[in-house]
This record gives C-alpha cells, structure tokens and sequence, in this order.
C-alpha cells in the first residue's frame, strides 16, 4: 500500500481490501504470500507500505522468531494493521511506524530481509532512483528483498489487458489520494543497478502480477545508483 499523497490514504483505508477484492478478486491477496515460504529464516525485517496487514500477518507467521519493523505513513493503515494482528501470539515481535518512507533515516543495525508488496508502483522513476538504493541499503549484504507488484507483460492480449487494469488503478487511486504516479516504472533495471541477484520469480494473474526474491551483493558489487 503506497505512502498517501496530499488527501492521503487514511480516508481510503476502512475500505481498501473492499477495492481491491472488487478489481483483482483475490489475486493480490495469493501474490503476496506466492513466495514466502522461500525467504530464508531471519533474525529482522522491515516491512514499507503493507497497508491493512494481510503480508506482515502471513510474514509473522513464517518467520516466528524475527523482529518485524512495520512502515507505514497512513494513521488509519498502521490501526488496521494492529487491529488485525490483536491476538496474535508473536504480535510483540512488530514495532509500528507512522512515517513516509522517503524519509526514513539509518537504523541501528542493517535488517535480513527487506519487504515491498504494491508499493513502489507509487512511485515516479525520479523518486525511485533516489530511494530505492536507500531503502536496498537498510539491508546487511547478503540480505534479501521480497517484491511483490504489478508489472506490464511484452506484448500481446495479456499487455493490452494489463494496460486496461493498470490505467483504471491509477485513475482510481488519483481520484482518491491524488496519487502523481500513471506509470509503471522498469523495476527490473532499477533492481539490476542496485547490486541485487533474483532468486526466485513468478509470474501470475496472466503476467500481470509478478513476485520475486532478491538477494543483495556484497559491497565491492553493489554499485546502486542513479541511471543516466
């Protein structure tokens, strides 16, 4: 779920997962988890945008002994969230925070695995190219990076048909939070500069929907920067 813009997604966030349902059934909901059980155990985790907390759930409960950092600049959000996971029994290993992960500062100590679920789909190509390297660099080396997000298949039924879906989000989300972004970015070169080696991917929804596993490089390798 993406940082909210001027209107915010706190007035959206009581019916999000209703949208959602409605455009996508629950192919958002089985994508977020697609790869879960991949991701090597971890000690730490931090977790940007996840929205009403359906991926923090499933994540705190395959990874029972990790210390869970939960990111999100929506009030309303980060209360559904904690609402959702009340009577969770693992529920203390998650530290909340109401902020904007464009300005999130370093941490304490770097974190094993770094989580995105449709979020930085919000994102211009500008924006990503500065924060992405610092929200990879939150990371130790060897961490891991589960992205999961839309993407526009090459050609064919399946890109006019993704077309189709994405511009209607885009357009709905405008309307509601004034979201700037109408595009999707190339995630595979900005990821492919920023030191980082897929593990894993697949591809769902009829390419529409793709979740990936990423493994970062040591530092001598990770040479993440902006592109020309």
């Amino acid at each position: 779920m993406c940082n909210p813009t001027e209107h915010g997604y706190d007035r959206l966030a009581k019916h999000y997962h209703f949208f959602e349902k409605l455009m996508f059934g629950e192919n958002l909901t089985k994508a977020r988890v697609a790869l879960l059980d991949s991701i090597p155990a971890c000690c730490s985790a931090l977790v940007l945008g996840d929205g009403d907390g359906r991926l923090l759930e499933a994540l705190l409960s395959s990874q029972p002994e990790c210390q869970i950092t939960s990111i999100d600049q929506s009030e309303r959000m980060l209360d559904i969230q904690q609402a959702r996971l009340s009577n969770h029994p693992l529920r203390n290993n998650i530290t909340w925070r109401q902020q904007d992960a464009r300005e999130l500062q370093e941490f304490e100590q770097p974190f094993d695995l770094l989580v995105s679920a449709f979020f930085l789909d919000c994102f211009h190509l500008q924006d990503l190219e500065t924060h992405l390297p610092q929200w990879l660099r939150t990371l130790r080396p060897g961490g891991h990076f589960y992205f999961v997000d839309f993407q526009e298949p090459k050609a064919g039924w399946k890109r006019l048909r993704a077309k189709l879906y994405l511009t209607a989000m885009h357009q709905f989300f405008r309307w509601q939070t004034n979201l700037p972004n109408r595009n999707l970015v190339d995630m595979n070169r900005l990821l492919n500069q920023c030191g980082t080696e897929i593990l894993m991917s697949q591809n769902m929804n009829h390419d529409l929907i793709c979740a990936r596993l990423y493994r970062t490089l040591p530092k001598e390798e990770n040479q993440c920067s902006k592109s020309d």
